[in-house]
């Protein structure tokens, strides 16, 4: 009977032994799994902020025929080398970009035209879409590029108050400008581009296509110009 007792105690024992090997083992799986979803949702939110080339490097990505309408541009439509932006004024990552474009037409002013289509975001960014209106309605009186760029750089400072205000300080016709903001006059042109954004695969700011080729994020000026010199290169 004592044998018998030792014999269950043992087997007892190796049973218990086995669980906790089992539960070791479990527990380092949903570790590990924890580790690898961890890396993952770093590496989305990495791609998503700073942005990614979005096709092959070498530029033989799939090109995208981006609709353009009558957006505003600067440039030289010319030039061989056609920037499409998709847009908004309260995104930080946005305003790096509009830098980095400024540079790209101070270097390539006889090669480049620079198109840029309103994407306001407007679950991130709550004064987006009333910022792209007042740059239409600037539009209106010729000054869209002037107000365009001072929205970018004051664009903490979004809200009516000061688009009214900053209109008045770059010489606008106040009462026309506040009555175009006022009424959205050109609400069907910025859902316009938002519906273009969508058609073209945009999913977040700012989103580039050069000849077609989509550029997402606020990629190093590098970047821009590696992809420049490679379509200037194919026209000649």
């Amino acid at each position: 009977m004592k044998t018998s007792k030792k014999k269950q105690g043992g087997e007892q024992e190796k049973k218990e032994g086995k669980k906790d090997n089992e539960s070791e083992r479990t527990e380092n799986i949903i570790a590990i799994s924890v580790f690898i979803l961890l890396i993952i949702i770093i590496g989305g939110v990495l791609t998503k902020g700073f942005g990614l080339l979005g096709e092959d490097d070498d530029n033989n990505a799939k090109r995208i025929n981006v609709p353009i309408g009558n957006d505003p541009f600067k440039g030289n439509p010319k030039g061989g080398v056609v920037i499409v932006a998709f847009s908004g004024y309260e995104c930080s990552f946005c305003k790096d970009a509009e830098q980095s474009m400024k540079k790209i037409l101070d270097k390539y002013a006889e090669n480049v035209v620079y198109i840029f289509k309103d994407y306001p975001l407007t679950k991130t960014h709550p004064h987006a879409y009333n910022a792209s209106l007042a740059a239409e309605c600037a539009k209106e009186q010729h000054k869209y590029w002037e107000y365009h760029d001072y929205l970018y750089e004051h664009n903490n400072q979004l809200e009516t108050r000061y688009l009214e205000e900053y209109a008045r300080l770059l010489g606008l016709n106040t009462e026309q400008f506040n009555e175009c903001l006022r009424t959205q006059r050109y609400k069907s042109e910025i859902e316009k581009d938002i519906q273009t954004a969508m058609l073209v695969g945009v999913t977040g700011t700012p989103t580039f296509f050069i000849n077609g080729i989509k550029v997402i994020g606020a990629q190093p000026e590098e970047e821009f110009i590696k992809i420049i010199n490679s379509e200037l290169k194919k026209k000649k």
